[in-house]
């Protein structure tokens, strides 16, 4: 799968499914690659959807000139991407960390998106797991050592250094208002494990509540990880909110008789 040049970086991405199914886009979650985060749902869904699949800057095999992460320009490169590939909308899918970018594209680029789909999404500033170091290396060595190495594997810079851009970005990441989430048009499913323990079910149900075109689906004893620990639901769930979308959506002209 090829490696295209954007403004800024040089982005990894991979198609799967035909071209004239309707496209999606999978946003992986932070430290993870699009091949880690969305392994069971790629064969699924390009069964019937287009789907598009990106490592975000800095992770997998796409580059990070910038030496920073800002999920408002992880947004652009987004958007960047979808100009180069002639895709006009598609359904944007993220988790995690890829859900937080995937709410500033919805903000920056609605007339991109179809429809968003926001899987454990922490929209706000987090300062309790600044204060907790869940970013630091030590930490994640002493609770999952298999996590840091699985991460040596799978990105092109040291784990390190990803854990550090991210922990800066979280430190500076711009928090959404009530308002500013009111102003987003676009259908939003809202996905939440009622076990999540880094985005707590209350803040699910706030984003949830803010957005004014929003559903929301709880998975009941899912933790963070809704696309591996329950791939099966999410499948199904994200199939009938995309065939529902679609559905309501104007049939494009076709050319009449000459």
């Amino acid at each position: 799968m090829p490696i295209i040049p954007l403004p800024g970086l040089d982005m990894y991405y991979e198609t799967h499914g035909a071209e004239d199914h309707p496209p999606v886009v999978l946003l992986h979650g932070a430290t993870e690659t699009f091949a880690v985060s969305w392994r069971k749902q790629v064969d699924v869904l390009a069964q019937r959807y287009r789907v598009l699949g990106v490592d975000l800057r800095g992770h997998g095999r796409s580059d990070n000139p910038a030496g920073k992460l800002d999920l408002r320009q992880m947004a652009d490169d987004v958007a960047a991407l979808l100009d180069v590939l002639e895709i006009d909308t598609a359904h944007v899918c993220g988790f995690s960390g890829g859900a937080s970018t995937s709410l500033f594209l919805a903000r920056r680029h609605p007339q991109r998106l179809r429809s968003a789909t926001l899987i454990s999404n922490n929209f706000a500033r987090d300062e309790a797991r600044q204060a907790a170091g869940f970013w630091d290396p030590d930490r994640i060595t002493a609770r999952d050592p298999l996590w840091l190495k699985a991460m040596d594997e799978w990105h092109g810079v040291a784990p390190e250094q990803l854990l550090a851009w991210w922990k800066e970005e979280d430190r500076l990441r711009p928090a959404f208002s009530v308002e500013e989430l009111a102003t987003i048009d676009v259908p939003t499913l809202v996905v939440a494990g009622d076990r999540d323990p880094v985005v707590p079910l209350e803040q699910s149900l706030a984003l949830y509540q803010a957005l004014p075109r929003a559903r929301l689906l709880v998975l009941p004893g899912i933790g963070h990880g809704a696309p591996h620990r329950a791939p099966e639901l999410l499948n199904a769930a994200l199939d009938a909110f995309w065939t529902r979308i679609e559905s309501d959506r104007p049939l494009e002209a076709t050319p009449g008789p000459s």
